[in-house]
């Protein structure tokens, strides 16, 4: 079978997915929008529907985590900012929402997270790398911080960028005279800047 064929069912995968429950998901739903006839292709292909499922993720993820790393990695970090890092992160997730079918990638990513530990740690597999980097920096920009305070302020990061830039809508009803996009995104990068360079001493927790 042609990595054509595999290529349909990421794809339609990605889009259902990003719609529907992906245990529920039925496999010939799938075929049918991949436009793929034979019933064995997606088991050929990919083993078992999580076999789709994290094909599926190393699709849109492998964009995000290549271009994060390497922006991450041309920083000096005797010299970077707060704000250097947010970039290195958020910038390659917005554009993923601008690509063709972003918005379906991104929920996708974010229907993955919620579920069950299964997606969830396929996505912490993939992030990983660059959460690891991410606090590495950090720890030189701010050198008082704990780092586990950083590395979840780094998951919370994640978490904010995927939500809010994949989930926009509720400003339409909320009381505010913002509703242009470009800004709300320029307020979600001064909210993570502003969470990260807050340091709260974590140390009364471990007692």
């Amino acid at each position: 079978m042609s990595k054509a064929t595999k290529d349909k069912l990421i794809k339609a995968a990605i889009v259902l997915f990003a719609q529907n429950d992906i245990d529920s998901l039925s496999v010939q739903k799938i075929n049918d929008a991949a436009g793929v006839a034979n019933k064995s292709a997606l088991y050929y292909h990919f083993k078992s529907r999580w076999g789709l499922v994290e094909a599926s993720l190393n699709h849109v993820l492998d964009p995000y985590t290549f271009e994060s790393m390497i922006l991450l990695k041309a920083l000096n970090p005797h010299q970077a900012s707060v704000a250097n890092v947010v970039d290195a992160l958020m910038k390659p997730m917005i554009k993923i929402l601008l690509s063709e079918n972003g918005y379906y990638a991104l929920k996708f990513f974010a229907r993955t997270i919620s579920a069950g530990d299964a997606g969830r740690q396929l996505v912490a597999e993939k992030l990983s790398p660059i959460a690891i980097l991410s606090t590495k920096i950090l720890l030189k920009v701010l050198p008082d911080s704990d780092p586990n305070t950083i590395s979840m302020k780094i998951l919370f990061t994640f978490n904010s960028i995927l939500n809010i830039i994949s989930d926009h809508g509720l400003e339409r009803f909320w009381p505010t005279e913002v509703k242009d996009h470009k800004a709300i995104g320029l307020f979600l990068r001064d909210y993570i800047i502003g969470g990260i360079s807050y340091n709260h001493n974590i140390s009364h927790l471990k007692k």
